[in-house]
């Protein structure tokens, strides 16, 4: 016996007799085709598709502490400010920065002669997130973020502008792949692929490789960028078919 394994393709054939089928009958004056009737092939197949990011968002923000929830919130718009105008500074619009949390905060600890716990203060947490098309200025908008007083980079979210496109070009490719599969194994039976009975498609949408690099209270080295490289993203689809074929 020999079974044939392949890394992203599955392929069985499913031959009936054809007898066994001419004994059958459909209600309805359904045709043998859409009721399964007769040898089929059934192929389940997945197109991948490797692009370089063309967008990337990055999540940052300012944590103060003080001992009133309005000082550390005072204390907090301060170096805000001072880190969005750093950004723009950059060239990166107002309509790309979008706050994405805010928050303020008791900071408790336990107090041993109290026997109970006490709060110590407040922090307050304001993050922002930016989107840009200059991938390659990734970097340098965190530099510019952490130099104007931003002590928390949550992380670097690499994108596609239209990742449509690179969808549908890995569907085609499933669709290809699993027609070809489909060939070989009719061939393998002595038969031969005639249609298409039945398309299934399972889209898988979020890229592959689409990562987040937690970068929390860090500073950039004197004098040295923040090197961020972007890599590739994969996008595939999957699709389940059936085909039907034709024997001698």
């Amino acid at each position: 016996m020999v079974r044939l394994f392949t890394h992203s393709i599955v392929a069985a054939l499913f031959l009936s007799a054809e007898a066994s089928v001419g004994a059958q009958s459909v209600a309805g004056g359904s045709d043998g085709m859409s009721q399964g009737r007769g040898p089929q092939v059934m192929v389940t197949a997945r197109g991948e598709v490797t692009m370089t990011p063309d967008r990337a968002r990055v999540q940052l923000g300012v944590e103060t502490r003080a001992k009133t929830a309005s000082m550390a919130a005072q204390g907090n718009a301060r170096k805000q400010a001072a880190v969005l105008a750093a950004i723009r500074g950059l060239g990166v619009g107002a309509s790309q920065i979008t706050t994405v949390g805010y928050s303020v905060s008791p900071v408790q600890r336990y107090d041993d002669k109290l026997n109970q716990t006490v709060v110590d203060g407040y922090e307050v947490q304001n993050i922002v997130s930016v989107e840009t098309d200059r991938v390659e200025e990734v970097g340098s908008i965190i530099d510019a973020a952490l130099g104007a007083g931003s002590n928390r980079v949550v992380g670097v979210e690499f994108l596609l502008r239209n990742p449509g496109v690179a969808e549908d070009r890995a569907l085609e490719e499933a669709v290809q792949r699993a027609r070809r599969q489909a060939d070989v194994a009719a061939k393998a039976a002595g038969g031969r692929v005639s249609g298409l009975i039945e398309l299934r498609v399972n889209p898988e949408s979020r890229p592959e490789g689409n990562f987040m690099v937690a970068m929390a209270r860090m500073a950039p080295a004197e004098g040295a960028p923040t090197p961020v490289n972007a890599g590739t993203l994969t996008v595939s689809a999957t699709v389940a078919t059936k085909w039907k074929v034709e024997m001698p």
